[in-house]
């Protein structure tokens, strides 16, 4: 033990023992001064201290106390542990809150000289508890200004902390999202972030991790070459090269490009999507109708060696950056069905059936009916969707979230009976189509059927809403079966999650002034946080212990009763419906009543069966091979009990009239 700890212990005891008796406040002593090193202290009398004040001497001291020897009770070194502890706690829990309310550095002071006014020991300035960089290295790219963050540097810490999940593999799969992001509603400043996220690891698939960002009062960047170049450079010498991480090397591979159809045409340096060869995937030229229409279904498609050749000289307007990648370009640049269908075709639709010609727009009456019962289906939401339904009255600020869950789960309750039959049925086949290509289980053992629905689709669109409202975005729809094929179901290949972490950019950003520098500083201050919130995500979590036992809940002193559990993919409760409908691997459609929790760490849910159910409809296929069924709400078995690892699907389910609901599996997980 120290002297200085030492010292503190007995000036601590001199002032108990002087408040106790009501003794004038001593001098303090420095005992451990006076002992010669090596030696013991003994305290014996109060003769120790006569020599220093008369005010002390009949203070009781400790005695028969050495000074390399204390009592158990006293333990100094695991308070100042306990200490630190709580002020790592205390700082990680403000850089946490920081992050999520996206609070400013102004108010972070203000509340530190609060805090510290409390006696907390912390730093006085924001920038130092966040660890905030002193310097930004910027450089300028034609018309603005650009930031390189560096893969390696953002990789670096990612991988060190979760290395032990890449045993199996060295190879770290990259997608890729570049977009542009307005941040001002009063200007045309924008930012044109570069971003990737690992596809090969499930623990860290939803991490977003910035590369780049370029920034520019006016437009974006001028020339895509020069925009892309450090990330091209970097990228090239990562798969070439790899980097070591404890005696391991990593080495990278470029998967996937996802981008909206504008900023796809500016990477690839091609034509834009309403030029006359503005398909991504095929040679057909457009037909001009008022606007540009894409009509044949047949015509070649596009290769990698096409493209590289340039064979299509139409299509072409220079070298693409992603020439220096050996990567298949037209297999590689995805058609991201965010933009493609939930903010293209979906949205279309509902324009049609809301302001389009008189055949094909529903009554007032009607829209009032679906808008009341899409208010009415919130209170049915499972936890998974990030957004309630609102009324058609609000669709032009209905988000892509909105109209996905529009076109696979509320669309086909609200809409039937009410929009006119040819145009349901035909509505029909694009949610079935799309439900079939969402799937992991039939995205892959369907495509064919998904291929020949949507091109029916297609050819029945110019028939209903006429051929110059065939699009690139409607035209698209017959070539995402084959980005199916090549990647996944398509939620592995959409841009939902980078578009989620674009909001957490523009809601970060606090100083207009200097938006590159502001931007980069939260996004270093952030990098720490993201990684601790995967660390933290230690799925199965078991939450609200149920301590009430009752007939119900009967007491068991191995089992531990919760009202929630989550997983990585989806909640479930057993005291919220919404949350509580499930199918099981045996395709049985159940509703958790219990969870419990053994002593030897086994979960199992205690759950009833749905015994009698049906195809909600069998054209243009069954509908029980896309999830949806009709199950009798009176019908069901006794309790039963299965383990966790048995559920397949969420639900989303819907009570409707004579004892029956509405069930549809979900194809998404929480975002």
């Amino acid at each position: 033990m120290s002297k200085r700890n030492f010292d503190r212990h007995i000036q601590q005891q001199i002032q108990m023992a002087s408040s106790s008796t009501m003794v004038k406040k001593p001098k303090l002593l420095n005992i451990s001064s006076a002992i010669p090193k090596g030696k013991s202290l003994s305290i014996q009398s109060p003769s120790v201290v006569s020599e220093q004040s008369e005010d002390v001497a009949d203070i009781p001291l400790i005695c028969n106390m050495s000074y390399t020897h204390f009592p158990e009770s006293i333990n100094f070194s695991n308070k100042d542990d306990d200490n630190n502890n709580k002020k790592s706690k205390l700082v990680d829990s403000l850089k946490k809150i920081i992050s999520k309310y996206h609070v400013s550095h102004n108010f972070v002071n203000e509340l530190l000289l609060i805090l510290r006014e409390e006696g907390l020991d912390l730093p006085k300035d924001a920038r130092v508890l966040l660890n905030t960089p002193k310097h930004q290295s910027i450089i300028h790219i034609n018309p603005g200004s650009y930031i390189h963050l560096g893969i390696k540097t953002m990789m670096f810490p990612i991988l060190t902390t979760f290395i032990s999940d890449f045993c199996n593999t060295s190879i770290i799969k990259l997608s890729l999202n570049i977009d542009g992001l307005p941040i001002s509603k009063s200007s045309k400043a924008c930012f044109w972030p570069i971003l990737i996220s690992i596809i090969n690891n499930t623990k860290l698939s939803k991490l977003i991790i910035p590369i780049g960002i370029y920034h520019d009062k006016y437009k974006k960047p001028d020339c895509i070459s020069e925009f892309l170049n450090p990330f091209v450079t970097e990228m090239n010498d990562l798969i070439t090269n790899g980097f070591y991480i404890n005696k391991q090397k990593f080495t990278f591979e470029i998967s996937q490009i996802i981008c909206d159809a504008p900023a796809k045409a500016f990477i690839l340096n091609v034509k834009q999507f309403n030029a006359y060869h503005g398909c991504n995937s095929c040679t057909e030229e457009g037909t001009f109708l008022n606007r540009m229409t894409f009509l044949g279904m047949d015509s070649e498609l596009r290769t990698d060696k096409s493209f590289r050749e340039k064979t299509d000289v139409d299509y072409h307007k220079g070298n693409s950056p992603l020439l220096h990648f050996k990567i298949d370009i037209t297999l590689s640049v995805v058609l991201d069905y965010m933009h493609n269908v939930c903010l293209g075709v979906m949205k279309r639709m509902l324009q049609f059936w809301l302001k389009g010609p008189k055949p094909v727009r529903l009554s007032k009456i009607d829209i009032d009916i679906i808008s009341s019962e899409l208010i009415n289906l919130k209170k049915t939401f499972p936890a998974e969707f990030c957004r309630l339904p609102r009324s058609l009255e609000e669709v032009e600020f209905w988000k892509a979230t909105e109209y996905r869950s529009f076109l696979l789960y509320t669309g086909p309750i609200v809409l039937k009976g009410r929009l006119k039959k040819k145009f349901y049925e035909h509505f029909i086949i694009i949610h079935t189509a799309i439900r079939l290509l969402a799937s992991n289980e039939t995205c892959v053992t369907y495509n064919d059927m998904a291929t020949t629905l949507i091109r029916k689709f297609v050819y029945d669109y110019s028939i209903l809403y006429g051929n110059e409202f065939i699009t690139y975005n409607v035209h698209s729809l017959i070539h995402l079966s084959r980005f199916v094929k090549h990647h996944g179901p398509l939620d592995s290949f959409s841009a939902f999650k980078f578009e989620n972490y674009l909001q957490f950019v523009k809601k970060s950003l606090k100083n207009t002034t200097f938006p590159l520098q502001d931007i980069y500083n939260r996004i270093i201050e952030q990098k720490e946080l993201q990684i601790q919130s995967v660390i933290n995500n230690c799925y199965p979590i078991l939450k609200n212990e149920i301590h009430n036992y009752d007939a119900f809940y009967l007491y068991n002193p191995l089992i531990t009763y919760y009202e929630k559990i989550i997983t990585d993919q989806f909640l479930i409760s057993s005291t919220n419906l919404k949350n509580g409908h499930f199918i099981l691997k045996d395709n049985s459609i159940v509703v958790v009543k219990k969870i419990l929790k053994y002593s030897n760490d086994q979960i199992e849910l205690g759950v009833v069966k749905y015994n009698s159910y049906s195809v909600m409809s069998n054209t243009p296929i069954e509908s029980n091979i896309v999830g949806t069924f009709y199950v009798s709400t009176t019908d069901i078995s006794d309790l039963f009990f299965v383990k966790l690892k048995y559920i397949k699907n969420k639900c989303f389910f819907v009570t409707i009239p004579n004892d029956r609901a509405v069930v549809i599996s979900l194809l998404h997980i929480s975002e």
